[in-house]
């Protein structure tokens, strides 16, 4: 079933989408999600796709190389507009720091661990908050041919 990742997309899709265009969604298993997507959206009272608004399906270049050579040419963000060189595993490594911490989490209660958890990736988030302006904007550095 696909119930929890059509809600999740498609709730995201209805959200402050005045003005868009066109949607990128990458998804790791973009080749079979996709089948019957439409079929379970006009099916549903809780799915809705904006009007007018144009779907473009992709699997991240971290995954792609791993399904069939048709999957490749459809789904690779590397042949759709816009799409560029994304390899979709973002919220992946957010989580590999955590890794660092499952040793003195293993023995913890199930409600420490959990505190101890938050507390590191709210520590995550509050960096990444402080660190957005570091960078200069993507406009002012200097393109190379």
């Amino acid at each position: 079933s696909q119930r929890n990742m059509d809600y999740s997309i498609f709730k995201a899709l209805n959200f402050n989408m005045e003005g868009i265009q066109a949607a990128l969604i990458s998804y790791d298993v973009m080749c079979q999600w996709s089948v019957h997507m439409m079929e379970r959206v006009i099916g549903s009272p809780y799915l809705k796709l904006p009007n007018d608004l144009e779907l473009r399906l992709a699997i991240g270049l971290f995954h792609i190389h791993g399904h069939q050579d048709t999957c490749l040419a459809r789904y690779s963000p590397s042949f759709i507009e816009g799409g560029r060189q994304i390899d979709g595993e973002t919220i992946e490594t957010l989580w590999a720091p955590l890794n660092e911490i499952s040793r003195s989490t293993r023995g913890m209660s199930t409600s420490h661990r959990r505190e101890v958890i938050d507390d590191h990736m709210n520590d995550s988030n509050w960096k990444k908050l402080v660190d957005m302006g570091e960078f200069p904007p993507i406009d002012s550095i200097p393109h190379r041919f």
